[in-house]
């Protein structure tokens, strides 16, 4: 899908930048994961699970790319990847191609400044381009901060999956399941 890149005044004066991912941000996408990963239990992955080369990298930014249904946006800010969003198709049958999934990622320092609000909306508006009727989302139900947000942006919880994650100490933590009309 295309997409214009947009910049946003944060809350705390500076500039982020939120353009499309590209093929030379394969190394910087993966060790952002990794970080990500790292410092916050609210994603499904652990850091080194993501095992893909720069060269794999860059072969999914290319097909998501030459895609109308799916979008990778990144956030920048002083030239530093900060956070990334997306959608993509919720299911390929025929009677669900209405529906997408969303999903954002921050590093923890930037949570707060509004990169969150604008990446979502930025995320939200090429969905409903895209013809998308309704985005919806897994969170952990810990991620208040997260909760909040897609509240803000219009999201209703819808129903809960237990015990969806299994931290490496044993302890479990569940799955909002939200959505959103983009109708």
């Amino acid at each position: 899908m295309e997409y214009t890149a947009n910049q946003v005044t944060l809350k705390n004066g500076k500039t982020c930048v939120i353009r499309r991912g590209e093929e030379k941000d394969a190394q910087t996408l993966l060790d952002y994961w990794e970080a990500t990963a790292r410092e916050t239990r609210n994603l499904a992955r652990e850091p080194e699970e993501y095992g893909l080369t720069p060269e794999e990298v860059r072969e999914l930014i290319r097909e998501k790319n030459g895609l109308d249904e799916a979008l990778n946006l990144l956030a920048f800010v002083d030239g530093r990847c900060v956070g990334s969003g997306a959608f993509n198709p919720a299911d390929d049958g025929s009677r669900t191609r209405h529906r997408c999934s969303v999903g954002i990622v921050l590093y923890r320092e930037f949570w707060g400044l509004g990169i969150g609000t604008a990446l979502l909306g930025e995320v939200l508006a090429c969905a409903r381009k895209a013809g998308y009727e309704q985005a919806e989302l897994n969170v952990a139900s810990t991620n208040a901060a997260a909760i909040g947000l897609y509240e803000k942006l219009g999201f209703e919880t819808v129903g809960t999956i237990p015990r969806a994650m299994k931290y490496r100490d044993g302890s479990y933590a569940d799955f909002l399941l939200m959505v959103k009309s983009l109708l």
